[in-house]
């Protein structure tokens, strides 16, 4: 049986990859001004990733309907702020000056990156149960077809199959899943078991919500490929590209985290809580399900991980800044063996809410860097007091709000200087 999941999902990536090239084969022009529905399929592929399937079910067994609902709103609130950023080009846009401040910021995006990819891999390998040395090779070839897809810079292949999967495994797992258990022992778990899931007014799950909102940001705003994809959109078409496109993301980490409720219902307790919608899949999804999940998850993994090899923001001479970065992501997955993606995306944060609205402030805006430093400096103060009085949660929030209201009063000085002088 296990030989049998293998192949099956060998023989699914290879067959993704043959439809892939047939679809860059049929459509070389691509790269020119596209329409709505190939700018929906771009953006999704932009802001679906390995935490989206992962970390929505984790914050639903850990927090409820709450965490549930205050990711998915985070999400599509950051969705909604980009596009009026985008609008206003208030994003760097500059591919030199915007680099020289951005690449240091991007060694963090990197590591919080790697670590994820990490954690996700070693969850991926046990749905696989084993691997030996025919899977490696198999997996290393369909590794370097990805490698390949990344070069062409085609962005709309990558996205159309990471589309795709994202929306059959959204609707297939959980209806495999509910249909393996039967309506009535669900909804008496849930009752019985776990009451404390549907109960919307925990603060905790609203909080994380709010800090994933930063995450989300920052993670947008870090995106060198964002304001490239909304220039290539249609200018009528933008609005609405974005708002599907936000939408569709909004309803993938919804589905994927109703799969907690059954882990609640039927008792699973996971060795890792980022995992539970993992296990849940494994036990109920059959087999149709894992390979349907591990497909998707590997297709997301070669993707992004491509992408990274064949970034061009950091020149040659610092593949080894790059190499340091996943030594040390690989040191922090095996020295913290309880690690979960969601503490990964909670203490990234913050370093996120005091950094970035400092630093976006000097590349839109061009001010000097005492502005930009004391915004920075006021957001870590503001970060400090409110971890020691109150909790990490409200200590990233005090702290993205301070730099962002210094960020603006600066930046609104500055513009002000600008109508005055002219």
């Amino acid at each position: 049986m296990f030989l049998t999941l293998q192949i099956f999902t060998l023989v699914s990536l290879f067959l993704l990859l043959i439809g892939a090239r047939q679809v860059e084969k049929n459509n070389p022009d691509l790269e020119r001004p596209i329409g709505l529905g190939k700018g929906i399929v771009i953006l999704v592929n932009q802001w679906v990733g390995l935490t989206t399937f992962l970390v929505a079910a984790q914050l639903s067994y850990e927090q409820g309907v709450s965490g549930l609902f205050g990711y998915c709103l985070a999400g599509l609130a950051s969705l909604l702020c980009l596009y009026f950023l985008l609008k206003k080009r208030a994003v760097p846009h500059d591919p030199v000056h915007a680099t020289r401040t951005i690449k240091p910021l991007l060694l963090l995006y990197y590591l919080e990156h790697f670590i994820v990819s990490l954690l996700a891999a070693k969850f991926i390998f046990k749905l696989f149960y084993s691997v030996n040395i025919v899977i490696l090779a198999g997996l290393f070839v369909v590794f370097y077809q990805f490698i390949l897809l990344a070069k062409s810079k085609n962005l709309y292949i990558r996205s159309l199959i990471i589309s795709m999967l994202a929306l059959v495994a959204t609707v297939l797992l959980p209806t495999f899943v509910y249909l393996k258990m039967s309506v009535p022992t669900i909804y008496s778990g849930v009752h019985f078991l776990a009451p404390e899931m549907l109960i919307l007014d925990d603060l905790s799950g609203w909080l994380l919500g709010g800090v994933l909102f930063i995450r989300f940001m920052a993670h947008h705003l870090l995106n060198q490929n964002m304001r490239k994809i909304f220039m290539n959109i249609k200018q009528e078409k933008r609005p609405l590209a974005f708002t599907i496109s936000s939408f569709i993301w909004f309803f993938v980490p919804l589905s994927m985290g109703t799969l907690a409720f059954v882990a609640k219902a039927s008792a699973i307790w996971p060795a890792s809580n980022d995992e539970v919608g993992l296990q849940v899949v494994q036990q109920f999804g059959g087999q149709l399900g894992i390979v349907l999940l591990v497909v998707t998850l590997l297709v997301i993994l070669f993707s992004s991980s491509a992408g990274d090899f064949v970034d061009k923001t950091f020149v040659r001479k610092d593949i080894f800044v790059k190499a340091a970065v996943l030594g040390m992501a690989a040191l922090i997955v095996t020295t913290l063996p309880k690690l979960t993606i969601l503490d990964v995306m909670v203490f990234a944060s913050l370093v996120w809410a005091p950094v970035v609205p400092a630093m976006y402030l000097m590349e839109t805006s061009l001010l000097a860097r005492w502005p930009v430093a004391f915004a920075f400096l006021a957001g870590v103060g503001a970060e400090t007091y409110g971890m020691f009085h109150f909790s990490l949660e409200w200590g990233i929030l005090l702290s993205a709000m301070v730099s962002v209201c210094l960020s603006f009063l600066f930046r609104g000085y500055r513009s002000k200087e600008k109508k005055q002088s002219a």
